[in-house]
């Protein structure tokens, strides 16, 4: 294990590089079709689908934009339920009907109405599901693909600030 050391300045930079990398490992890890969050390590995961070869510049800078907007979604929506639950809530699949049906209708409407906005976030994005599960799946085994990926996303947090 190596340890870096930041001076303060870097720190908040440093904590944002360590906040993606950990988000699209985890993307990479859980892969899939159908967005999907987890409360206990409140993250988006898609299930596995497509492989293509290779992504340009384009393809990179709107999946990374997708990415970006479906986390800031999972947030609000993992906020709102857990304000109705008083706790956190159960881990939910987007594609497991039966993982919310316990919840209140009004945690059951955030939920849907989240992982159907994913769906439109990728769709808006320029993308099929295929199309964008093909990046996810490559990021889990292409370390140059996750550093284009990454890179993206901090240009991107930059650029909206």
């Amino acid at each position: 294990m190596v340890i870096y050391c930041y001076p303060l300045a870097d720190l908040g930079q440093s904590l944002r590089r360590s906040f993606i990398v950990t988000f699209l490992a985890v993307i990479a890890i859980l892969g899939g079709l159908i967005p999907e969050f987890s409360w206990t390590t409140e993250v988006v995961s898609f299930q596995s689908s497509a492989y293509t070869q290779d992504f340009t510049a384009d393809q990179i800078k709107r999946y990374a934009k997708a990415v970006l907007s479906i986390e800031t979604q999972r947030k609000q929506a993992y906020q709102e339920i857990s304000r109705i639950l008083r706790k956190s809530p159960p881990a939910i699949t987007c594609n497991q009907r039966e993982s919310f049906n316990n919840l209140p209708a009004n945690a059951q409407r955030i939920a849907v109405d989240y992982c159907n906005n994913s769906k439109e976030i990728v769709k808006d994005n320029g993308f099929t599901a295929a199309q964008f599960n093909a990046i996810t799946n490559r990021i889990r085994t292409d370390d140059n693909l996750r550093r284009r990926v990454q890179n993206e996303m901090i240009r991107l947090q930059r650029e909206n600030k």
